[in-house]
């Protein structure tokens, strides 16, 4: 008998992955956020929040137009689906660096990982982890388009 998704959520959700990882992605030379600034950010807020980071994964002048070119984080979502996965957050330092995709691909990627006990978390979004985040992480996500 196969597992329903449900069932297979709450198993992926038990494993006891403590760590977090960062996910650093910059478009062009010229942009304001910088690799290091963005890192230097991310490990502020783990500090802050108690999360013990493992990992930094880096798409470097990379379009965050698409996520399917973008080698690390391609890797960050493959590793996040395996059974013995590090980590159960990944820090972003704004909803753009996790992409400036459509709201579809984007909420894919983070189903994905919601599915597999990892919650993203965005260092400059101030959302509150409550249901409302489900109604302006779109909103957010539009925006970041630049439409």
């Amino acid at each position: 008998m196969a597992l329903s998704i449900s069932a297979k959520t709450e198993r992926q959700r038990a494993r006891p992955a403590t760590g977090a990882v960062g996910y650093l992605r910059r478009s062009t030379d010229r942009q304001e956020q910088s690799i290091p600034d963005q890192r230097k950010a991310i490990e502020a807020y783990a500090t802050l929040h108690g999360l013990r980071l493992v990992h930094f994964y880096t798409d470097d002048a990379i379009s965050g137009t698409t996520a399917v070119l973008r080698k690390a984080f391609q890797e960050l979502i493959a590793d996040a689906q395996k059974a013995d996965c590090a980590f159960s957050s990944v820090v972003v330092y704004d909803i753009k660096r996790f992409g400036r995709v459509d709201n579809d691909e984007a909420g894919y990627y983070r189903h994905i990982l919601r599915t597999h006990g990892v919650e993203v978390l965005y260092v400059t979004e101030n959302f509150s982890g409550d249901g409302t985040d489900d109604l302006l992480r779109p909103v957010k996500q539009w925006q970041a388009r630049g439409v």
